[in-house]
């Protein structure tokens, strides 16, 4: 019976025999893809060499480094492989190799054989583990564009009905403006939902962060005009506690989002009559931007819950429940961390720490 180190001499020998025939009978199986050799044949000889190396080592195939398997499954995928396809391979290489011991004559035992089909399955399972994670992505990449596209689309319409409503609205009939009213909050709620889900999925999809410097006491002004409204509505005041300029490293679009739905939040709970307050200060290279409200206070329950997707504390349910979830995202993105904390009798701080920026 020949040992494993014999099988893999004999194998090295045999190495351009078995290599044509794996690479013709792969061939064979997909002339119907009118691939050019290169597209099928590049990544057989190193798999096979890894197949060889791993024999006389005993050890598995791409220890320390990436298996040619892995990148043979991501290129399967790209060529229009399905993941039966990616399996049958390994397996023509199994029935290659049998045909060759047979051929020769060669006895190999029952243990040295378990050894290169254990040797197969692990190159087949990085296979198909990295096309399946890599179509994963691209799935996640087709679905983010899909819905930004369709997210965007429904973005001009509605920003010109909310426009049209708001003109309206200021030359309406006494018994027109209770209609109107609701009219432009419903187009509000839709506008925040687009902006909302368009964020999120972008989060979802681990896009990059783009990084500027920019001035987070414009930031927190911005804010403050774009709440003003509905604050006024639920008479509650606006107060910016923050230096007159405050430099800051990060994605402005997320950091944006994240202090306006705070704030946006801040604005439905608070009750009438009382303030909330934006501070942001910098120390120990760090960044931290709080929003006090006059709530009242949280409810009881983990007030870190709130930073879940679709929890929802108040008697006020007008929301998605998306808010919270969607700043811990993008806070977390920027390697900081989310807090709150309830101040019985008087409303709740959300904190945001941000840490400075490498490089910044």
């Amino acid at each position: 019976m020949a040992s494993t180190l014999q099988l893999s001499s004999f194998l090295a020998k045999r190495r351009t025999e078995i290599i044509e025939r794996w690479t013709q009978r792969i061939e064979r199986e997909h002339q119907d893809k009118e691939l050019s050799c290169g597209e099928l044949c590049d990544h057989l000889p190193r798999i096979f060499d890894e197949l060889l190396a791993a024999l006389r080592a005993d050890e598995s195939p791409g220890a320390g480094t990436e298996p040619a398997s892995t990148a043979h499954g991501v290129q399967r995928l790209r060529v229009g492989f399905d993941v039966v396809e990616v399996i049958r391979e390994y397996e023509i290489l199994a029935d290659c190799i049998l045909d060759e011991l047979e051929a020769s004559g060669l006895n190999i035992s029952t243990r040295t054989f378990r050894r290169v089909q254990g040797l197969l399955n692990a190159g087949r399972a990085h296979a198909v583990s990295a096309y399946v994670e890599r179509r994963d992505v691209d799935i996640a990449r087709e679905h983010s564009q899909h819905v930004a596209f369709v997210a965007h689309e429904l973005r001009g319409p509605l920003m010109a009905a909310f426009l049209s409503a708001t003109a309206l609205q200021k030359q309406a009939r006494p018994q027109d403006d209770r209609g109107l009213s609701i009219l432009v909050r419903n187009l509000m709620s839709l506008r925040e939902l687009v902006d909302q889900v368009l964020l999120a999925d972008r989060l979802a999809g681990r896009v990059q962060l783009t990084r500027e410097t920019f001035d987070l006491r414009k930031l927190f002004e911005e804010v403050v005009t774009d709440a003003g409204l509905a604050a006024e509505r639920n008479r509650v005041e606006l107060i910016i506690d923050a230096p007159d300029t405050l430099p800051f490293n990060g994605d402005r679009r997320l950091i944006r989002s994240a202090v306006s739905n705070i704030v946006g939040n801040a604005v439905k709970f608070t009750h009438e009559g009382r303030a909330i307050t934006l501070r942001a200060k910098r120390s120990d290279g760090a960044t931290t931007i709080e929003v006090e409200d006059g709530c009242g206070g949280l409810p009881e329950g983990n007030p870190e819950d709130l930073f879940e997707p679709l929890v929802q504390r108040g008697s006020d349910r007008t929301g998605f429940g998306l808010g919270l979830a969607i700043v811990k995202q993008a806070i977390e993105a920027h390697g900081g961390s989310t807090h709150v904390r309830s101040l019985s009798g008087r409303g709740c701080i959300f904190s945001l720490e941000l840490p400075e920026a490498p490089g910044a």
